[in-house]
């Protein structure tokens, strides 16, 4: 049941949602970042769900900086444990 509430909800997401979340939690991005995490959200959200998850956040490492990477770490910590 819940993985699909999640699939129709990152179904749904978009780029603008991405970077519009970015901007109301003051994360500050880097050129073409918010287009990384947007893909990374829509290709491995099953993934994070149900497998490795630091697995697959550890892939995003290299393609992002150093800050947004803690961000993405801080915010995958904080809702992993909330359930719907």
């Amino acid at each position: 049941m819940y993985e699909m509430i999640i699939k129709n909800y990152v179904d749904k997401l978009s780029y603008d949602d991405v970077i519009n979340y970015t901007k109301k939690n003051n994360i500050i991005l880097k050129d073409g970042e918010g287009k990384i995490i947007y893909d990374f959200i829509k290709k491995n959200w099953r993934e994070i769900y149900k497998g490795d998850r630091l697995k697959m956040l550890n892939e995003i490492k290299n393609k992002v900086s150093n800050d947004t990477y803690l961000y993405i770490l801080n915010i995958y910590n904080k809702y992993k444990d909330v359930k719907l």
